[in-house]
C-alpha cells in the first residue's frame, strides 16, 4: 500500500497538462489505511494487519485480497469538471458497474460507500488536488471479511461489511474490473 500511495502522489505532483489520465486496478496485502476524518478511537489497538495513514478523505478502512481496488487519476481542470461533480460521476460508474451483479444496492453520501440494505459493498476515499485526482474506491468481491470486525466501518457503528459473494455473485475480479473499466470509461468521455 505504501508503494502505491507514494507512486500515486508522485505521479500527481508531477502531472502537466500533457500527462494522460490513468485508472489504476489492483488488489492490497491485507492492511488497515485511515483518512483524514479518523480520530485515535478509530484505530484498532491490538490488530496484527498495518494500520498505515494516508492523505484520502474519510475514515478507516481494510483492504485486502479479493477486494478490487479502483484508483483514478484525472485531471479534473482539464476535463472541465468540478470536484462534486466528479465525485458522482465515479460513484455512478462503480454503481452502474455492480448493479448489473446485485440489484438492490444503493448510494449512501451520508456514509459514503456502496451499501445493500445496511452492509457496505464499497468504500470512497478520494484526495483532490489542482493537479488531479488520486485514491479511489475498494469493491469487496470475494474477501475474507473477518479484519472489518477490528474497526468502526467509516465511523459507523451499526455498519457491516459485505463482499458480492456473500450476495451471490461468483463473478472474478477481473470481470468486476472489465465491468467497472467499461463505466468508467462511459462515464468519463
Amino acid at each position: 500500500y505504501s508503494d502505491t500511495l507514494e507512486k500515486m502522489q508522485e505521479f500527481t505532483a508531477q502531472r502537466t497538462s500533457h500527462t494522460s489520465d490513468e485508472v489504476w486496478f489492483l488488489e492490497h496485502e491485507p492492511v488497515y489505511t485511515y483518512g483524514i476524518k479518523t480520530t485515535k478511537d478509530d484505530i484498532p489497538e491490538n490488530t496484527q494487519l498495518p494500520v498505515l495513514k494516508s492523505d484520502r478523505g474519510g475514515k478507516i478502512t481494510f483492504h485486502g485480497h479479493g477486494q478490487l481496488v479502483v484508483y483514478p487519476l484525472l485531471d479534473l481542470k482539464r476535463r472541465s469538471i468540478q470536484a462534486r461533480e466528479f465525485i458522482s460521476k465515479f460513484q455512478d460508474a462503480i454503481h452502474r458497474s455492480l448493479r448489473g451483479y446485485q440489484s438492490n444496492l444503493k448510494i449512501n453520501n451520508d456514509d459514503p460507500g456502496i451499501y445493500c440494505e445496511n452492509k457496505k459493498l464499497v468504500s470512497f476515499g478520494l484526495k483532490i488536488t489542482k493537479k488531479g485526482t488520486y485514491h479511489g474506491a475498494s469493491i469487496n468481491v470475494s474477501m475474507d471479511l473477518t479484519p472489518w470486525n477490528e474497526v468502526t466501518i467509516c465511523g459507523n457503528d451499526q455498519t457491516e461489511a459485505i463482499d458480492l459473494k456473500k450476495l451471490g455473485c461468483n463473478n472474478s475480479l477481473n470481470e468486476i474490473r472489465q465491468s467497472v473499466q467499461k463505466n468508467l470509461a462511459e462515464g468519463f468521455k
